[in-house]
């Protein structure tokens, strides 16, 4: 299920078109809507949904080696402001309960290669309630995630 999810994940390209004040060069990223696939530099796949009003939902499947959770979907929520992107998992779904929920917040940019990538700080927390006055501490670390583009025609858009 989990393949043909990510083979069926497609890209559509709207073109909308925006110019820039005279003299004034702002950078350029392609514009996507609908369902994108994402993958960081572990292996792990984002399936996003991009509503109109800005709105992300779909899943993320974590695949990075030595962690809980691996090969399972879990459900994604956020919001995309601009180049600004914040989405959160937490890791309960039917399946397993890993007891933890994870926040990135970050923004697209242009890739090396021409493509588009989310640049995004991350911090996971535990959901168990803590006993006595000691809270765990959260975890952080940063990711990178590139589209997968699978089809589609690619168009341009400024970032204001």
């Amino acid at each position: 299920m989990r393949v043909a999810a990510f083979l069926l994940a497609t890209c559509l390209w709207p073109t909308v078109p925006h110019a820039a004040p005279a003299g004034e060069t702002k950078p350029v990223l392609p514009a996507f809507s609908g369902t994108t696939t994402w993958v960081n530099r572990h292996g792990s796949i984002m399936v996003l949904d991009l509503g109109q009003d800005g709105e992300l939902r779909g899943y993320f499947v974590n695949n990075a080696p030595g962690k809980g959770c691996r090969g399972i979907p879990y459900d994604l929520s956020g919001h995309m402001f601009g180049e600004a992107v914040d989405f959160h998992v937490r890791w309960r779904n039917g399946v397993a309960d890993c007891l933890t929920e994870t926040e990135w917040h970050g923004h697209m940019q242009p890739s090396r290669n021409g493509g588009l990538e989310i640049v995004a700080k991350w911090q996971r927390r535990s959901t168990l309630a803590p006993i006595g006055a000691r809270k765990p501490m959260p975890q952080t670390g940063s990711d990178l995630f590139t589209l997968q583009v699978t089809t589609g025609l690619q168009s341009q858009i400024e970032i204001d």
